[in-house]
Formats: structure tokens, sequence, C-alpha cells
């Protein structure tokens, strides 16, 4: 019989030439974003490493990254569980990258390059295509690579680590909102705008594209909260 353990094992790969910290982070991280393990549920530290016979000192690292990621939960007397996601603080968050997203395309205007415009068009007429194909897979890590081109054009080396821990909270209710066929084609069609306005200099109607982008997706995740 399976058991939630099974998924935070399956999905970790001790074969990559990476720091055991590193590999062990991400994959818990990997398996909690992609919804696989309840809400509620403990994570054996003891377990998880005598199944994988690796040391728990990575494992104990990763659990406190994540905690500060608020993806798990340190309970006395319980241990570590699958941490609440909660209304307030996926407010609070969208409120933030509002902020943090108008700063990074406002700023990538200023110095964005021919070539990184042209890697974004043609990256939007593959995403497309892709869409069209049905691959919901490739179309979610395309529109991560869409955010990641314009985050690196900013020329702002912190803000995507911040950007990125703010939607590691949210990153399996956001992949629900990308698997609606009309929401999947209004965010591609948000992006071409966005790209637009960053070509344009054209600053108000970047925020106003950012806004109603982040509405739309807020409102999928306080549905699927509530």
């Amino acid at each position: 019989m399976q058991t939630w353990m099974d998924e935070f094992v399956n999905n970790t790969d001790l074969s990559q030439n990476r720091p055991l910290r590193d590999v062990v982070c991400e994959s818990l991280r990997r398996t909690l974003i992609e919804g696989k393990v309840p809400v509620g549920e403990r994570f054996v530290e003891k377990e998880y490493s005598q199944r994988l016979n690796i040391s728990r000192t990575p494992v104990r690292e990763a659990l406190k990254q994540l905690e500060s990621e608020d993806l798990v939960e340190y309970i006395p007397r319980v241990g570590v569980v699958v941490k609440r996601i909660c209304k307030e603080d996926v407010i609070e968050i969208y409120k933030i990258r509002l902020s943090l997203e108008v700063l990074v395309v406002n700023t990538a205007m200023e110095c964005i390059t021919q070539e990184e415009i042209d890697k974004i068009s043609n990256l939007l007429d593959y995403t497309e295509k892709v869409n069209n194909e049905g691959n919901l897979e490739e179309v979610i890590q395309l529109f991560g690579e869409f955010n990641s081109i314009i985050y690196k054009s900013s020329k702002m080396k912190r803000l995507p680590a911040m950007i990125s821990n703010l939607n590691n909270y949210l990153q399996r209710f956001r992949n629900i909102s990308i698997e609606d066929d009309n929401r999947r084609e209004k965010a591609l069609s948000e992006h071409r705008l966005i790209l637009n306005a960053i070509i344009s200099k054209d600053k108000e109607l970047a925020e106003r594209i950012i806004k109603t982008h982040l509405e739309d997706s807020l409102e999928v995740v306080i549905k699927e909260i509530d």
C-alpha cells in the first residue's frame, strides 16, 4: 500500500551531482508544490532518511528552508507537517507580487535588448503552438521561461529570487489556474500585451495588464482555498 512518504521518496533523485541538502530540498519542495501530499500530513524525517539511506542532517537543513518558505511547519509534540495555505497570506502575497512585477517590468523597459525582445516574441509564438497542441506541462514551463527572461532583462539580480519564493507558496494553485483553457488563452494574450508595453515603454499600460493578470490568478486561488 502506497503512503504519502512514497511520494516524497519517489520524487527524490540522488543521482544528481549537487549538494545533498539542495537535492533533498528541491525534491521535497516539488512534491509539496505539486499538491501530492495533503495539508496536515506529517513528514517523518527518520523514515525518509532511512529509506534513501542518507544522513538526517541535510534533511533537517532542507526542512528548515521549506519552513522559511511556509511550505511546512513544525508543531510541538507532532513534528513537521504540510502547512495549510491561509487566504489572508495569499492576498498579501499577491499584493507584494504586483508591486515587484510592476517594478521589474518597468525596469526592464529601460535596459531590455532587441535580442531579448526577439527571444520573448519567439517564445510566445512557440508557447501558442504548444498550447494549441494541448501540451499543458510544457505551457506551464514556457510561462515560467517568459517571466525568467523579463526578470533577467531588468538586470535586478535579487528580484527573481524574491518573486520565486513567493511563487513557491502558491505554485500548486497557479498550476490549477493554468489548467483552465480560457484562463490559459487569456494569460498568453496578456503576456503579449506585456511585451508590447515593454517595447513601447508604456508603464501605465504595463501596470494595468499585470494587475488584471494577477487578479485573475488570485481569484482562481481563492476559489480553490475556499
